[in-house]
């Protein structure tokens, strides 16, 4: 079952929001495969999930938290893939459980969109420029 995800504003109780905030995640997860982090807005998003902008702000505070949303899911979704794999291998199998556990991140990467850059937390912030509040370089 999937832990609360401390990034949303608002849980979704009904089905109907349930499944809003699923497009909106997708939506980013595509957007991060064709831009990046640096190009994605949360206006791209909302065009992407074919929702009001106002339903990304209503579960999202920004970007980072929507990307960070989405990095909690694929953890989900990783944990799901593993307890799979495990249940099926031997108790003492300890070879086929590390070969299970890099499987599954492996194919992730190349199946699940948006996890080659976002996989369980946000990327890291790019190289600062002078005038982005980051060290000036002399």
């Amino acid at each position: 079952m999937p832990h609360p995800n401390p990034n949303l504003r608002r849980a979704p109780v009904q089905q109907r929001s349930a499944d809003r905030l699923a497009r909106i995640l997708d939506a980013c997860a595509g957007l991060l495969d064709e831009t990046g982090y640096e190009q994605l807005s949360t206006r791209d998003v909302a065009l992407r999930a074919e929702v009001p902008i106002g339903s990304v702000y209503r579960f999202f505070s920004n970007k980072r938290a929507l990307v960070e949303a989405l990095a909690l899911r694929n953890l989900d979704l990783y944990a799901e893939r593993i307890t799979a794999r495990l249940g099926s291998l031997p108790a003492d199998d300890w070879r086929g459980a590390i070969d299970a556990v890099l499987d599954e991140y492996l194919a992730m990467k190349r199946t699940v969109p948006g996890f080659t850059l976002v996989d369980f937390g946000p990327p890291s912030p790019a190289a600062s420029s002078a005038g982005d509040g980051g060290p000036k370089s002399t």
